[in-house]
């Protein structure tokens, strides 16, 4: 029995694995060139005056019967705001009393200091997925990109995961904070030697929770960070809370609860240049509230599933 993708045959009977938690985001109905400003994703910055528009190498191309989003890092910069953000979440995701804290102003013309609070939390979970290949099939030399769960068009994000082509294949990789919002020494790989040719899924949700945790004098992030390869976990770990609460404060002495709303693809470091028109393939991306279910849910799926069969075997 064969199951579509995303699909788990449990007792013979196809049933919903992780991959088949969002509806699918496409890139079918987009126009061909650039992602900016399609479907709300942009490569520019909020401000109505003085608008910066990112050169990425990127765009929407025609790739057989479908379209996909190409992204490569032959060009990239240290800014935030005018890098690759998708489009918004339907909600605003954070803990209690979290904002997505924008510089745009009252009317976004300029930036201001401090800044105001944007958007703010009505939910606490936070999802992502992307599906992606390698535009050649084979290495190139330097490519990566760092996804980050972000406020749409900010200099803010609150994760970083990035995917390396290491020369023989892709790696996955996460920074999780230490103590106190510090970064570690490196980061940490959580996936290695993924095949060019195949197409991968990359899953990620964040549940934000109220509040940190404190252990003596120190303060470590309590939002839950889980990472999906193909359907199975592979990581488990938190947001950069810990950093925000420390540090880039809105008011002083008060911890930053920043939301977030949208993935931002951030191409920074030395530019690729042999990656020009080449690259990642994104055969879609999707950002949503939506929860991913437990495995326990799974076996739920399957036991009521396997009772089913038997119940009709029983009237056969």
């Amino acid at each position: 029995m064969t199951c579509k993708s995303g699909l788990v045959v449990l007792l013979g009977v196809c049933v919903a694995g992780l991959g088949t938690v969002a509806h699918a985001g496409t890139f079918d109905t987009y126009n061909v060139g650039s992602i900016d400003q399609q479907q709300g994703w942009t490569t520019r910055d909020a401000f109505l005056t003085s608008t910066t528009v990112g050169n990425w190498d990127q765009g929407i191309v025609n790739l057989g019967d479908r379209k996909v989003w190409r992204l490569s890092n032959a060009v990239t910069g240290s800014t935030y705001a005018s890098q690759p953000f998708s489009y918004k979440a339907a909600e605003v995701a954070g803990e209690s009393g979290a904002s997505l804290w924008n510089d745009k102003g009252t009317n976004g013309a300029s930036p201001i200091s401090p800044a105001l609070p944007g958007g703010t939390a009505t939910t606490d979970t936070f999802y992502s997925k992307v599906s992606f290949r390698s535009a050649t099939g084979a290495a190139q030399t330097g490519l990566g990109v760092v996804m980050s769960a972000s406020a749409k068009q900010s200099t803010v994000r609150m994760s970083w995961l990035q995917i390396a082509d290491t020369g023989s294949g892709f790696d996955l990789r996460v920074y999780d904070l230490i103590a106190n919002g510090g970064f570690p020494a490196t980061y940490m790989t959580i996936a290695s030697g993924l095949s060019y040719t195949a197409l991968h899924t990359i899953e990620t949700q964040i549940v934000f929770r109220d509040g940190v945790t404190t252990v003596g004098t120190d303060v470590y992030g309590n939002d839950e960070l889980k990472v999906y390869l193909d359907g199975a976990l592979i990581h488990t770990g938190s947001t950069w809370e810990g950093y925000y609460y420390n540090y880039e404060r809105i008011t002083a002495g008060q911890p930053r609860l920043q939301a977030v709303d949208s993935m931002l693809f951030r191409l920074s470091g030395t530019a690729a240049t042999g990656t020009t028109g080449n690259g990642f393939y994104f055969e879609d991306v999707v950002v949503s509230n939506t929860t991913i279910p437990e495995p326990a849910s799974l076996s739920i799926v399957g036991l009521g599933a396997a009772a089913l069969l038997m119940r009709r075997r029983r009237h056969a």
